[in-house]
């Protein structure tokens, strides 16, 4: 038995496994390169056959209705008009102007409102800023016994108020709250009435001074108005022989440009009236200004074409009769070409 075993052993020994490989394919270059550039073809083939897929996808993709996006309606403001409403709803170039003429008329209205507001707020701060420059110096004494300002002032106005009404008791009353007896005050003097003061008179020289300053103070006062209303005026008249004053925004915009202009040449003492004045200025500020300058060019062309076509129909009223027939004017004559024309002037 272990000699069986022994001689299965020594066979496995001598017995050479060898794996089941296929042999190497043995090729050239040649055809080596030959079958890559096969391979690269069909591939090559399959992108295109592939590439007509995606393409109509894309297609598709494209083609396909995109969700249109809506845009919330904007309701026109309130202050418009008709005809600024339907061009806000509907702008186009050629009704711009419009829309224009309503942003610089809005521009106008916000900053008058705002130099108005601004007045207001300049009359209070006026009115109450003594007082508040008054009561400030005291706000530290009173912040450290937890008062306000505000109670301070209500306080005082109160106890005048009634010390007007009935002194006395409300003196007393008003020693109490600070602890003081009125009975303590007895060895300070019995309660005196008010001793009247005896008025001092004048001398007449004082007097007279007295009632030539005041007459001086009013004729200055008088002659000073007189001098704003007629300075008013001519500014009022200015403005209205001038059409590039006809638009608010643009005039609100040339009279700020022309107000220290018309301060330096006040100042300079050389011009004998107001109208000489803001001639002067208005000349400098629109040729140093070239929008002013064409603003003023379009403005004076319209105006010159409206006041043209108002002489023409003026005239054309005047060659007519009341009746209706030719009136006593020296009637049209149509001439039929421009020879015929220049004939009739050298024959006239």
């Amino acid at each position: 038995m272990e000699d069986n075993e022994i001689e299965v052993a020594e066979a496995l020994e001598n017995t050479q496994l060898v794996p089941d490989r296929p042999e190497p394919e043995h090729r050239s270059i040649r055809s080596a390169l030959e079958q890559q550039m096969n391979n690269l073809g069909v591939a090559e083939e399959e992108e295109t056959f592939a590439a007509p897929a995606v393409e109509q996808v894309q297609q598709e993709v494209q083609a396909a209705p995109q969700p249109e996006q809506q845009v919330a309606p904007l309701l026109p403001p309130a202050d418009m008009n008709w005809y600024e409403k339907k061009a806000y709803l509907n702008p186009t170039p050629e009704n711009a102007y419009i829309l224009q003429q309503y942003l610089n008329r809005r521009a106008y209205e916000t900053r008058s409102d705002y130099q108005r507001k601004m007045q207001e707020f300049e009359s209070l701060k006026s009115q109450t800023e003594s007082l508040y420059n008054t009561i400030k110096e005291h706000e530290d004494f009173y912040a450290r016994d937890g008062k306000s300002l505000t109670d301070v002032a209500r306080r005082s106005i109160t106890w005048d108020r009634a010390m007007r009404e009935d002194p006395i008791n409300t003196a007393i009353e008003w020693l109490s709250s600070y602890g003081v007896n009125i009975n303590d005050l007895n060895n300070y003097g019995q309660y005196q009435p008010e001793q009247q003061v005896p008025a001092e008179y004048l001398t007449r020289d004082e007097a007279e001074r007295i009632a030539e300053e005041k007459f001086q103070a009013i004729q200055n006062e008088q002659q000073q108005k007189a001098v704003e209303y007629y300075n008013q005026r001519a500014v009022e008249s200015f403005k209205s022989n001038k059409p590039v004053f006809r638009d608010p925004e643009t005039a609100a915009q040339l009279e700020a440009d022309m107000t220290p202009v018309v301060a330096a040449l006040t100042s300079t003492g050389k011009y004998s009236s107001p109208e000489e004045i803001l001639e002067t200025a208005y000349n400098y500020v629109i040729n140093g200004n070239p929008t002013y300058s064409t603003i003023a060019r379009t403005m004076s062309a319209k105006t010159e074409i409206k006041e043209q076509q108002a002489a023409v129909a003026k005239a054309k009223t005047a060659s007519r009769s009341i009746s209706g027939s030719p009136g006593s004017g020296t009637p049209t004559i149509q001439a039929k070409n421009l020879r015929d024309n220049l004939l009739r002037r050298l024959n006239d």
